[in-house]
């Protein structure tokens, strides 16, 4: 008699029920992971409230314990059953040239601004379950490892709730240092203390930056307060406080270096934010789809404009070692944990629905 695994998995807009799939068969160049633990990202929410997109097994912040592996992917990916890893949620083609620079977000396959059907692109957390072999989800006892899987070993002593920061703590890292030049004597300000906002500041201090500001509203003070303790000098309720005028205090009138909107800005108001309190020759990662710059004031202030996208191989690798230093009270960021029955709280608390106070949400699917 086959083996089963308990999954939670996605049936409808916000619901969820607990259902058994057979354990894959684990040939020459795939794997299995026990899933020690796997993060509510701050995008599961908006996919948990989206139709046309069940069934599915959510959860793509996932560390695990490696539980069996083929020989080639054994020799592949220089590791062991027993090995303990963090994984990426994406699942790219390895050949093409972003793949070859560790950029996966970018790879054609893994790009979900460029596939075609997101809901059936393989990928950790958004894909459909009923695709063979259906474990593609880290709210789940166990994932299957494809060959094409990106992953970090991590060690055997760190806490897997923090390891699951890897993803956004690694978004923080690309966004507001690798794609925004954060470091040495920059000035940072981040719009929004979720967990990608709080990972900017975590990432852009631990980078050097000299001064790092970061708003929210006054619902958000928990995390604002938060912040201080993990890289921001300075915490803003935009409700309160005029933003403007504390940038310019704080930074002598020049304006900042780096901006990193991790809102979604829905209304633009934001990006126009961001230009004004730029100083000339800053990086801006701005994130409002609908949103319309002014070219003449990017020339006149000379600009740079990105989009945030996801995380690089690099920005999770140095989000792990960030979490491995000792160096930040890494262990309030993890604010609740639910086993597989909670997983529609988990998602809901995220969101700010049902509890108070979360930041991070893992799920543990053995509690």
């Amino acid at each position: 008699m086959a083996q089963t695994v308990r999954a939670a998995v996605k049936t409808g807009i916000e619901k969820t029920e607990i259902r058994e799939f057979e354990l894959p068969q684990i040939g020459d160049n795939d794997g299995l992971l026990k899933v020690e633990s796997s993060g509510v990202g701050g995008s599961d929410p908006e996919m948990y409230r989206r139709e046309n997109t069940a069934p599915c097994i959510m959860g793509h912040e996932v560390v695990g314990t490696v539980d069996r592996l083929g020989a080639a992917a054994a020799k592949r990916w220089g590791l062991k059953p027993g090995d303990r890893v963090a994984l990426h949620e994406y699942l790219p083609c390895w050949h093409c040239e972003w793949c070859l620079k560790g950029d996966f977000r970018l790879c054609m396959e893994a790009d979900f601004f460029n596939v075609r059907d997101r809901f059936n692109t393989l990928r950790y957390g958004t894909c459909n379950a009923e695709i063979a072999p259906h474990l593609w989800g880290g709210n789940a006892e166990y994932m299957y490892l494809a060959p094409n899987a990106v992953m970090h070993k991590i060690p055997q002593t760190m806490d897997a709730r923090h390891a699951t920061l890897a993803v956004p703590l690694g978004n923080g890292v690309q966004w507001a240092v690798l794609d925004g030049g954060a470091g040495i004597g920059k000035t940072v300000l981040v719009f929004g203390p979720g967990q990608q906002g709080l990972g900017c500041a975590l990432a852009a201090k631990s980078a050097g930056a000299l001064k790092v500001i970061i708003c929210g509203q006054t619902r958000d003070r928990a995390r604002l307060d938060l912040s201080l303790e993990l890289g921001a000098d300075i915490a803003v309720d935009v409700q309160q406080q005029d933003l403007a005028k504390v940038v310019m205090e704080a930074t002598g009138g020049r304006g900042v270096d780096v901006v990193v909107d991790t809102t979604g800005d829905p209304d633009g108001s934001i990006a126009a934010q961001a230009i004004a309190l730029s100083a000339k020759g800053a990086w801006l990662s701005l994130n409002g789809l609908g949103a319309q710059v002014p070219v003449n004031e990017i020339k006149k202030r000379y600009l740079t404009l990105r989009a945030p996208r996801g995380h690089s191989y690099t920005a999770v690798r140095t989000a792990l070692d960030i979490v491995a230093s000792g160096r930040w009270p890494i262990d309030k960021l993890c604010s609740h944990d639910f086993g597989l029955d909670g997983v529609h709280d988990a998602i809901l608390a995220t969101a700010g629905r049902g509890i108070e106070g979360a930041v991070h949400v893992t799920v543990s699917a053995w509690k």
